[in-house]
């Protein structure tokens, strides 16, 4: 019999893609077959999902594609077992029948052959608990997690149009090797907008959601971090162990005018950061002071930076709420306004007070907008 817990990740990831397999591609594919998703079933960090499927597909056994994902707007990178991959996955799971396991079932640890796994809770779930092996011991009562998403401080969703290649930067993120990403941009520009966009994507993820308010202290900060760390694993009792958590996505929003004790927090977490994913929308104009990086983090590729310009054309319209806007009229617009969201949305909404207070258009000019703005070919 061949010795316990002998799968190697690579095998894992291979089984747990063999259960998708079809004859003919899917519309849709499941959320299972991404990046994260494979991280979230095997029990890996996302940082070695790369590592895995490359050498799977260098050998011909999976194949990757962009495609659409259930419950996601957008196209993403999906993997597939090939049929020669499908081969290698039969022959895993028939040497796994006449293996022996470690098997934690109620509580107890027993050893169990694959077959006998089998006959408890059928080949497909067999195969999807060998998948998820832990430390080698096959864990037969496990539920798996259901992500903690903690977003009662987040924003409503509004109208959102455009931003495509961002958003795929957000995916790359995800997918890498560094800890944070900066979203920069200048105030109106929707980094707000964009990040509350993105996070509704994730849902494999355990989220916490943190406006930086200039009333919000360190200590209130570090205890609502440390209270949605408890919630995900009852183990967590710092800062630390919280930055530890493999699937926590940890979102900051609008730093800018912050305290300098607020500052060294992040120059702490910067230095601290571990498994967890983070992401904090920030404003271009932040005083050179109050930075908590520097040249050196994005050079070294801990953190990653996004500097967002205000909608093409396409989505502008859209935000304006007038798809056949006379095209001189939206170049004139996009001239006065370089795209920002937050002045397009006002003048949809013909919002003369919020023009008045929010930007530094005279009243001639805002008519003259409200004016362009409704005008059609």
């Amino acid at each position: 019999m061949a010795e316990p817990g002998q799968l190697s990740v690579n095998d894992r990831v291979l089984l747990h893609l063999s259960r998708f397999a079809t004859d003919i591609q899917p519309e849709e594919y499941p959320p299972d077959c991404t990046q994260v998703g494979i991280a979230v079933a095997i029990g890996i960090s996302r940082t070695h999902v790369p590592r895995a499927v490359k050498g799977l597909i260098k050998d011909g056994l999976v194949t990757e594609t962009t495609a659409r994902v259930k419950g996601h707007e957008r196209r993403m990178s999906v993997y597939a077992v090939s049929s020669e991959g499908l081969r290698i996955a039969e022959r895993l799971w028939q040497d796994a029948q006449s293996s022996v396991f470690p098997v934690m079932k109620d509580g107890t640890l027993v050893r169990l052959e694959g077959k006998e796994i089998g006959e408890q809770v059928g080949r497909k779930r067999a195969i999807a608990l060998l998948s998820q092996m832990r430390d080698g011991v096959v864990h037969l009562d496990v539920k798996r997690h259901v992500p903690f998403r903690d977003l009662r401080d987040a924003p409503a969703n509004g109208a959102f149009f455009g931003r495509e290649a961002e958003l795929r930067k957000m995916d790359e993120f995800m997918d890498s090797d560094a800890r944070m990403l900066v979203v920069l941009g200048n105030r109106g520009y929707g980094t707000t907008t964009l990040t509350r966009k993105f996070i509704d994507s994730q849902e494999e993820e355990d989220v916490l959601w943190v406006p930086l308010t200039t009333e919000l202290s360190v200590g209130e900060i570090e205890e609502k971090l440390t209270r949605f760390g408890a919630k995900v694993d009852k183990s967590v009792r710092s800062l630390e162990d919280v930055l530890k958590l493999d699937n926590a996505l940890l979102v900051f929003d609008d730093y800018f005018s912050v305290a300098e004790e607020v500052v060294e927090l992040f120059g702490r977490i910067v230095e601290a950061a571990d498994a967890a994913k983070i992401i904090i929308s920030a404003r271009q104009e932040t005083p050179a002071y109050n930075w908590f990086y520097q040249k050196q983090h994005v050079e070294s590729g801990i953190i990653q930076e996004l500097r967002i310009k205000g909608l093409d054309e396409m989505s502008s319209k859209k935000l304006l709420g007038n798809d056949g806007i006379e095209k001189d009229a939206l170049r004139r617009i996009m001239l006065m306004t370089n795209g920002q969201p937050m002045i397009l949305r006002m003048l949809h909404e013909n919002d003369m007070d919020g023009l008045r207070k929010n930007t530094v258009f005279t009243p001639e000019e805002i008519r003259y907008l409200l004016f362009l703005k409704d005008k059609a070919q």
